[in-house]
């Protein structure tokens, strides 16, 4: 009997050795002891999870609970494979507080995949949106004149392109410079950048052109590129110094007018440079217009305004007034020339206005063109403001207006 209980596998009779009156006694312990020995060992295997076995016999009652067990945990391993295959409708209601732990679990599941699943389709539907606009924007480019580019910001790799400019294809540009000037521009920007615009000019087989681009990064098509806008401004940018030169230009002489001069020299005093200041005012121009008429008087006052414009195509040149005119010149464009080499300049230059006085049919001098000079090196510690200056230049001309009176009196 003990052994039936402790070691069923050992347990052994044989009936036939038994009276007749304990011969059902001993099969019946021998039914008991295969009971046993099959409900201890399914009770071994579901210990250790094993759910493919072989079940007892029906006829095993001992066993009746265990094969139910075997039968919750086979479903219960079913219906766990099915949630991880998605299928969250699986729940139980047995177990007790394992049953409601998995049925939280399963409805945070649901919930999740719902959730993720609202995003799913309206991440899908930005993309159709996004890929129904660009097939738009890339419709409605083609007919634009400005020429885009989608450039890919790591590879350089051009992801769109609607068009070359007409103007760039008219003038011989080649592409390749202005592929390799917006990849130059492009390349260091980062997705989040604000835009920002660009100007540059190229000189093609015809003339220089001007371009203003315009820089966007975007995201195109997964890819982090820069949208560049290129327009061909060659046309507002004539008009634009045309208007300049109007503003700007003195219309008899073609040198700038006074607001442009005062203009800069208020400029250069506050950027500290060092520059000569020439006030030039020309000598007897009343007198010419008096006695030979204003036509000639104009021919003077170009002849003036044409010498001091040749001293140098740095230096600016204005008109202050009738016959007063203004030149600034930085000292880092007069080839290291002083005070005294400046002033000796402009000398030889008065020389060869003289030189170039009118005369009549006999060739006798009708009137002496000739200018005085007023000259100022201002440096980089100048405190004198626009007119203080002005006005030391215009006492120097008059000295020097003098000084050459006398001489001529001499």
């Amino acid at each position: 009997m003990g052994d039936i209980l402790y070691a069923p596998r050992q347990a052994h009779l044989e009936p036939a050795e038994f009276s007749d009156e304990l011969k059902d006694f001993a099969e019946g312990l021998t039914v008991l002891g295969r009971m046993v020995n099959e409900t201890r060992t399914l009770a071994g295997q579901l210990s250790r999870g094993e759910l493919d076995i072989a079940l007892p016999d029906h006829d095993n009652e001992l066993a009746a609970p265990l094969k139910a067990l075997h039968a919750t945990l086979k479903h219960l391993a079913w219906q766990t494979k099915q949630v991880a295959r998605g299928d969250y409708s699986q729940h139980i209601n047995f177990m007790g507080e394992f049953a409601d732990a998995f049925n939280d679990m399963i409805g945070q599941l649901a919930t999740q995949r719902e959730r993720l699943q609202a995003e799913m389709d309206l991440v899908k539907r930005r993309a159709e949106d996004l890929e129904r606009s660009s097939s738009l924007f890339e419709a409605i480019s083609g007919s634009m004149p400005e020429w885009i580019v989608m450039v890919d910001k790591e590879t350089g790799e051009h992801l769109f392109v609607n068009h070359p400019p007409e103007s760039v294809l008219a003038s011989d540009i080649f592409e390749k410079q202005l592929y390799e000037i917006l990849l130059e521009y492009a390349q260091p920007m980062e997705i989040g950048d604000e835009p920002r615009t660009e100007s540059f000019s190229l000189i093609s087989d015809v003339a220089l052109q001007y371009f203003e681009l315009r820089l966007y990064p975007i995201m195109w098509y997964s890819h982090e590129a820069v949208a560049c806008v290129l327009t061909d401004v060659t046309k507002e940018f004539e008009e634009h110094s045309r208007l300049e030169d109007v503003a700007y230009r003195d219309t008899q002489t073609g040198v700038y007018n006074r607001h442009f001069g005062m203009q800069q020299l208020g400029e250069w005093i506050g950027a500290e440079r060092e520059f000569f200041l020439v006030f030039v005012d020309m000598d007897m121009l009343k007198y010419v217009n008096d006695v030979f008429g204003h036509g000639e008087g104009d021919i003077y006052i170009k002849t003036v305004a044409d010498l001091l414009a040749g001293v140098s195509g740095a230096a600016i040149v204005s008109r202050l007034g009738g016959d007063e005119f203004m030149l600034l010149w930085d000292k880092k464009d007069a080839d290291g020339r002083d005070l005294g080499a400046v002033t000796q300049l402009f000398e030889d230059l008065r020389d060869k206005l003289a030189a170039s006085s009118s005369v009549d049919e006999k060739g006798e001098v009708r009137y002496a063109r000739s200018m005085s000079l007023g000259i100022v090196d201002v440096g980089a510690d100048n405190r004198l403001s626009s007119s203080d200056l002005l006005s030391l230049a215009d006492e120097r001309m008059y000295e020097y207006k003098r000084a050459h009176k006398m001489e001529r009196r001499i």
